[in-house]
């Protein structure tokens, strides 16, 4: 198998894992590296211009769950912007230049990012709130039988004081 420059490391088909600085190849161990090597591969096809666009559109709000704000990120779309993913993934933002949000979702007005894969319902719980109104949003939640969780990160109010 070839290996590919990534972030320092080598990347190999197949899935990833580290050995002495390198990473190497090992398909049968599922782990945060082979998450990252497919998320990679992911920023070689026409996603990335996809989702440019997509950013670029007035009027049009982006959101992503656990790993796409990843790919956001790897592909260089959301340099300087707060964003939240699966928690293995913010030292990744953090590297790319966004900035990471301890939060299960992220509201940066036209990019809405949401944590791991089940903060996926608290996300769109979320939009349909800020869409359609929280009267909407609660009978969706009843349906599902799923009650969201967290506080929803907005870059609005007071900062809090160091220590809190």
């Amino acid at each position: 198998m070839a290996s590919l420059p990534f972030q320092g490391h080598h990347r190999q088909a197949g899935g990833v894992g580290r050995d002495r600085g390198t990473v190497v190849a090992d398909e049968n161990v599922a782990t945060d590296e082979n998450v990252l090597a497919s998320l990679h591969r992911t920023v070689d096809t026409a996603l990335p211009a996809l989702l440019k666009e997509a950013l670029d559109r007035p009027g049009l709000t982006v959101a992503t769950v656990c790993g796409g704000s990843m790919v956001l990120a790897m592909a260089d779309l959301i340099e300087g912007r707060p964003a939240t993913t699966l928690h293995a993934g913010l030292d990744l933002l953090r590297a790319t230049g966004a900035i990471p949000i301890r939060a299960r979702v992220v509201d940066d007005g036209d990019l809405v990012t949401g944590a791991g894969v089940t903060s996926g319902l608290d996300l769109g719980l979320y939009l349909l709130e800020r869409e359609l109104g929280p009267r909407v949003a609660l009978a969706v939640e009843r349906l599902f039988a799923h009650e969201r969780r967290g506080t929803v990160w907005r870059n609005a109010g007071t900062e809090p004081t160091a220590g809190v």
